[in-house]
């Protein structure tokens, strides 16, 4: 007994074509977009995380502040006690943290 073909099997390549490669790659490259914003604001918080240390040892941790808010609007800024001799501030932005370390007499 032969079966009919219900279907053109050029026609499935194209849209298996479109369906498969065209969309795979819109996830790749959305994927990507994700991580490379991921890590652009991980190194944005790490940046800061160390300047702001060093600036806070230095006396002008309230003139840097305003400007890395700006870059970073939800920054939040945690001084912890580390010890006499140094500075250490936690920055957290959404899910991210880091820490900054700065010797409290460094010039």
């Amino acid at each position: 007994m032969q079966f009919k073909k219900t279907r053109d099997a050029e026609g499935s390549a194209v849209v298996e074509f479109i369906v498969f490669v065209l969309f795979g790659q819109l996830l790749v490259f959305s994927g990507g977009m994700q991580l490379a914003q991921w890590v652009d604001t991980k190194l944005k918080l790490e940046l800061s995380a160390h300047q702001l240390a060093r600036a806070v040892a230095l006396g002008k941790g309230d003139v840097l502040l305003p400007e890395l808010k700006r870059d970073l609007p939800e920054l939040r800024i945690i001084e912890v006690n580390c010890g006499d001799e140094l500075t250490c501030i936690l920055a957290e932005s959404g899910d991210s943290s880091a820490s900054g370390v700065s010797f409290a007499g460094e010039s």
